[in-house]
Order: structure tokens, then C-alpha cells, then sequence
């Protein structure tokens, strides 16, 4: 009778656990996604915008309304504020440990420093860095996939690199890198068999291409099945919505912290059933004390650091007559430092660079006579501006230039250039222009160094850059570049060289 009353009992407790197995995998499951990318070590928010300590407010609030959340990152913690680069990234990995990222993947500028500082900030991580496409000495350098269980959903992670970062990055000759498209599908097919509900890919690939021929998250997605969301970087590219190519749906958060995507995906039956997805704009939350004061010590070192002197200037580096910023009239000397700082570097980076250009309105004061500290150098350059490398063809140079000619002096969309380049401007159109000696042949590739918002085609320069084929983001801030520039010339004299002139 005892033991009829606990099979019975046992029955209840079997019926009661099997009835709530049913109840979940029939209900709709709602899964917050959080996504970010492109960091490049913004640990302050810039003109109040983003910031590590005000993310993690967001994300904290997000958290206290929704149980199920996955946070993720696709890549380039690496590379930008000083707080960051000067301590090897660390204070951007003890942010997002505070902040529980679940996931992240690498990006190329997590090869800018010497292997070794990358496996030394994996271990200062607690999240596993997926890298489906990277080896080292046969196996994964970071981990192939990961699966992880959100309410009952079993989630596949996996994680792709640009293949174009063995181009493009010094220190990644210490790695090996597989074909993104042939990764993908092996991983997929990995965790298909250990019956995953949902695959979710962190692929820093960029929406354009990096280089001609290299592999998209788009191109990803067309010759990939299986993929139920993808996580973008490397191109900061900003979406208002998901692009969908096939059964794959692609988002990605812009860069440098200023967005999060916030995603809902809609699980039934253990199937995706839907996604609804935005970016969140990182701006009016208030920093959470606890991360403050855990950053505090770097951002401390760093403004000391500021006080650091990099060179020294002979003379002035005047900017301005009467008020006027002289950079938006004609050649200066200032402007001419800057852009050949940029071919410099885009140099040193081992990228093919014919020339510089960069916008006069981007250079806002006169460089001291004397000592010159790393803050004068920041109030010279003060935007949170980086440098990238364009592919043009001659054709496009010529009307890039044709352009330049028509803005109006005093413009600061008007073009500071490198030493390479001799341009004659006559009455709003170009009479001249040679580039290393040379007339411009049309058909011919020019590799150009500028800042991202030239890039972008901001002030107007779309003109000549519809139709760029390669464009190489470095996320080295222009500040830095021109302090680098500087410490190796020690000392620097005001001078220009008629490399820019007027006929009339």
C-alpha cells in the first residue's frame, strides 16, 4: 500500500515536471539581446556620449526588467583613448567583467600590440573570447563555440575575424587565420549537432568591405545556412534596424560606445520565431559609482600623462590671423604636419598610402612654441577623429580634388594635404595636381590617408568617394598619430613648401 501511495506520489511529482517542461517549450520566450562593437578603449564619453560607467547603467536597467538577457561584444575592445592604450586595455576588460558580457570576439586591433598582451587580457577576462577562424599552433585561440542556456534555449556562439587583419595588423603573423565562409559552416554544423535552438554569430567582418574581395557579413549571410542572427563590427557601420539577407538577420552598434543594440528574440517550441531589434544611444544615464571607481585610478593616470611632453617646436605653430583659422584659406604649417603625420603612420602600419588629406576644420589651435605636451597636441586635434585608408582610382582623385577647388575659403571642409601632393587651385577649379612628381593617371589605384569623417563622406567629400573599394579604419585617433609623429622628429619647425597654391 506504502509503496503503491509513493508511485503514486512519484507519478504526481513525474506528471507535475513533465506538464511544466510542456507549459515551457510551448510558451513564447522573450530574450533580451545587448550588443556591442568597436569600443576602441572608450572609457569616457565624448561631448556626453557614451561612456564604460554609463553603459553599464544601461545595461544594468535593462537587466532589472528582464530575466533572460545575452550580452556580447564582436570585437576591437582595442585601440583608442589613452586611459585604454596605455595600460594595455585593461581597464576596458574590467568593465566589461563588471558589466557580464557573456561573449566576446576578436577584432583586428586586438593584434595591434604583441600576442602576448592578447592572451593577457584573456586571462584578466572573465568571458570566454570566441574565435571560430583563428589558430595558433592548431588550435583556437580563444574557444571554437560556446553554448549557453538562457531559459531553458540552448544558444550557439561562435566567433569570425576579418581574414584581412593578416594584411592589415603586425602581430597577426603569430596567428593563423581560416577562410571565414569555411569556418562558419563548420561551426554551424558543430553546433547543429549538439541541437542548439538558436545560432547566433559575433564576426567582426564589417558591412563593406575592408579590401577588395575579403569577406562581409552580407556575403557571410548569402553563403552561409543556418545563421539565425549575426553580430557585426569592424566597419562602424550605424543601422536603425536589422538587415535580413536570406534567414539571417545582421545588426551591429556603430563604435566607440556610443550605441547598444538592444534586440527582443522571440523564441517558441525551442524555435526563433522573431526579433525585433534598435540602438540604444548612451547618453543622459548616469555613470554607476561602483565602475567609477574602479576606472578612477586610470583616468587619474592618464591626465597625468597629458602633462607629458612629446617634442618640442622651434617657433609658433600659428593658426589663426585676425581670428581667422588660416588652415581654411590655404597651406599652413600646422596643416602640413598633421597630414604628413597621417601618410607617416598609415606608413608605418604597413598600408599601401600614396598621399594624406585631411579637413581644415578638424585642426582648432596654433601648437606652442617650446615644449609640447600630449594636451596640446589633444587641443590641436580635439575631435575623437581616427585615421583610415581609402582605395581610389585617378578618376576619382581628380574629382575629389575638383571638389576641394570649389568650396569657398574659409570653409573648414577646405583640404590640408601631404607633402606628395602639388595642387594649383584657379578660380574655383583645379589647374594643376600631381601626386609623388606625377600627373594623375585615371585608371590607376591611389591609396589615400585621411580621417574617418572624410571617410564618411561628411563636409561634402562624397564627392570622388561613392565608389570606394577599400576602406581601412586603423582606429588610430589622429591625436595620437601626431603625437607619435612628433616624439620621432623631436623637434619640429613651422615651414611650408608650396604645396598647395593659388593663381589668382
Amino acid at each position: 500500500m506504502r509503496a503503491l501511495k509513493i508511485w503514486g506520489m512519484t507519478m504526481v511529482v513525474v506528471i507535475a515536471v513533465l506538464g511544466l517542461y510542456i507549459y515551457q517549450n510551448n510558451r513564447e520566450y522573450q530574450i533580451i539581446l545587448l550588443n556591442t562593437n568597436d569600443s576602441h578603449g572608450s572609457i569616457l564619453p565624448v561631448d556626453s556620449v557614451g561612456g564604460m560607467a554609463e553603459r553599464a547603467t544601461f545595461i544594468r536597467m535593462v537587466r532589472e526588467k528582464n530575466p533572460y538577457v545575452l550580452l556580447v561584444d564582436a570585437g576591437d575592445i582595442n585601440t583608442g583613448q589613452a586611459i585604454s592604450n596605455r595600460a594595455d586595455a585593461k581597464p576596458d576588460i574590467l568593465a566589461y567583467n563588471y558589466m557580464g558580457y557573456d561573449a566576446v570576439t576578436v577584432g583586428n586591433h586586438e593584434f595591434d600590440k604583441p600576442l602576448n598582451v592578447l592572451l593577457k587580457q584573456m586571462q584578466w577576462a572573465e568571458f570566454p573570447f570566441v574565435t571560430s577562424n583563428i589558430q595558433r599552433n592548431g588550435t583556437p585561440l580563444g574557444v571554437e563555440y560556446l553554448i549557453k542556456e538562457i531559459g531553458g534555449v540552448k544558444i550557439g556562439i561562435f566567433g569570425l575575424t576579418t581574414k584581412n587583419t593578416e594584411n592589415v595588423s603586425i602581430h597577426a603573423g603569430e596567428v593563423t587565420f581560416e577562410n571565414e565562409v569555411m569556418a562558419a559552416r563548420k561551426v554551424v554544423k558543430l553546433l547543429k549537432k549538439q541541437q542548439v535552438n538558436l545560432i547566433i554569430g559575433l564576426v567582426h567582418l564589417g558591412f563593406t568591405e575592408s579590401a577588395p574581395g575579403f569577406i562581409t557579413s552580407y556575403r557571410l549571410a548569402q553563403e552561409v545556412d543556418g545563421i539565425d542572427i549575426l553580430v557585426d563590427g569592424h566597419s562602424h557601420s550605424f543601422i536603425e534596424r536589422p538587415e535580413h539577407i536570406h534567414k539571417t538577420t545582421i545588426v551591429t552598434a556603430n563604435q566607440s560606445g556610443r550605441y547598444v543594440g538592444e534586440g527582443i528574440i522571440r523564441m517558441k517550441k525551442g524555435r526563433f520565431v522573431g526579433f525585433y531589434w534598435k540602438p540604444v544611444l548612451i547618453k543622459g544615464f548616469q555613470p554607476d559609482s561602483v565602475l567609477s571607481l574602479q576606472l578612477r585610478p586610470y583616468v587619474e593616470a592618464a591626465e597625468k600623462d597629458l602633462a607629458t611632453v612629446v617634442g618640442e617646436a622651434t617657433e609658433e605653430f600659428s593658426l589663426f590671423q585676425d581670428g581667422e583659422n588660416l588652415a581654411r584659406y590655404g597651406e599652413t604649417a600646422l596643416g602640413d604636419l598633421v597630414a604628413d603625420a597621417l601618410k607617416w603612420k598609415a606608413g608605418k602600419l604597413n598600408l599601401k598610402v600614396d598621399f594624406a588629406l585631411t579637413n581644415s576644420g578638424g585642426i582648432r589651435e596654433s601648437l606652442p612654441a617650446g615644449k609640447i605636451t600630449k594636451g596640446d597636441v589633444l587641443a590641436v586635434l580635439p575631435f575623437d577623429n581616427v585615421l583610415e585608408v581609402v582605395a581610389l582610382s585617378g578618376s576619382e582623385v581628380r574629382r575629389l580634388f575638383d571638389h576641394i577647388a570649389s568650396i569657398p575659403l574659409g570653409n573648414g571642409a577646405f583640404a590640408q594635404v601631404s607633402r606628395e601632393v602639388r595642387v594649383v587651385y584657379d578660380s574655383g577649379r583645379v589647374r594643376t595636381l600631381t601626386i609623388a612628381g606625377r600627373p594623375i593617371e585615371d585608371d590607376k589605384m591611389y591609396y589615400m590617408a585621411t580621417c574617418d569623417y572624410v571617410a564618411a563622406g561628411k563636409d561634402g567629400y562624397e564627392a570622388g568617394l561613392e565608389n570606394i573599394t577599400g576602406r581601412e579604419n586603423t582606429s588610430r585617433s589622429l591625436s595620437d598619430v601626431l603625437i607619435e609623429y612628433i616624439q620621432t622628429k623631436g623637434k619640429i619647425i613651422p615651414r611650408v613648401d608650396g604645396r598647395i597654391k593659388f593663381t589668382d
